[in-house]
């Protein structure tokens, strides 16, 4: 019983957000770090994108903030430990986003109840959703508009694109100082349909920003112009 009324009281507080999301043009905006890898350049509503490999979870935010930078509402279930400062620097409105967790709830249900009401759902890595349910979210999703994003989940059922991180590698520290700047990595695609043809992109994730990069852009890998990248002068101690 008490699943069932958390269920229902996230239909009600779904239903107060959905007049905010934004009306049903067939593709929700990405970032333009991203427009390569998906085969529109947006991201197509009623699919199902998953993300893999190390900084899954930061690619899982890029993906969801162009839409959400561009008014919709985002909700994350299944991961509460997510961090609320990373997904803002990685563009997310957090004034738009619902944090859900479904222990010992009916996980098909708390989505469908999302379905339709935010344009974008992201889940966790610990939530598995069965065949059969997945049959019927992406049913509603097609009907309703949503889009999910799933971290982990690339080789199951029902995903028309899987971003994979092939390569991921830390820059900013030297010898002995320095800070973390950014994440240099490789995203390579598997998808099926439009999403068939393979394609990837070499990427700051997160950028020196938060928001992802496209590697290659002037001014990311090496410090401005006129700037100078200061270090502290380093003594040996006996």
């Amino acid at each position: 019983m008490a699943a069932a009324e958390r269920v229902r009281d996230l239909r009600l507080v779904a239903g107060q957000v959905a007049p905010l999301a934004l009306a049903r043009e067939r593709t929700l905006p990405l970032l333009p770090a991203l427009t390569s890898l998906f085969p529109e350049g947006g991201l197509r509503r009623g699919s199902i994108v998953a993300v893999g490999g190390v900084g899954a979870t930061s690619l899982a935010l890029a993906v969801a903030a162009g839409p959400s930078a561009s008014g919709s509402w985002t909700a994350v279930v299944g991961d509460p430990g997510l961090g609320l400062t990373a997904a803002a620097e990685a563009g997310v409105v957090l004034e738009r986003m619902l944090v859900v967790d479904p222990k010992g709830q009916d996980v098909a249900g708390v989505i469908a109840a999302l379905v339709g009401s935010v344009d974008v759902v992201l889940v966790g890595p610990g939530v598995r959703i069965r065949p059969a349910d997945v049959r019927r979210l992406t049913a509603r999703m097609r009907e309703r508009g949503s889009a999910l994003v799933r971290i982990g989940a690339l080789d199951e059922p029902g995903v028309d694109i899987g971003l994979r991180i092939v390569e991921s590698e830390w820059t900013g520290l030297g010898a002995g100082h320095g800070l973390l700047r950014a994440r240099r990595v490789r995203v390579e695609t598997q998808g099926r349909g439009s999403a068939a043809r393979p394609r990837g992109a070499a990427l700051l994730l997160p950028g020196p920003q938060g928001a992802p990069v496209v590697l290659g852009e002037p001014a990311l890998d090496e410090p401005a112009a006129g700037e100078s990248e200061v270090r502290p002068a380093l003594r040996v101690l006996a």
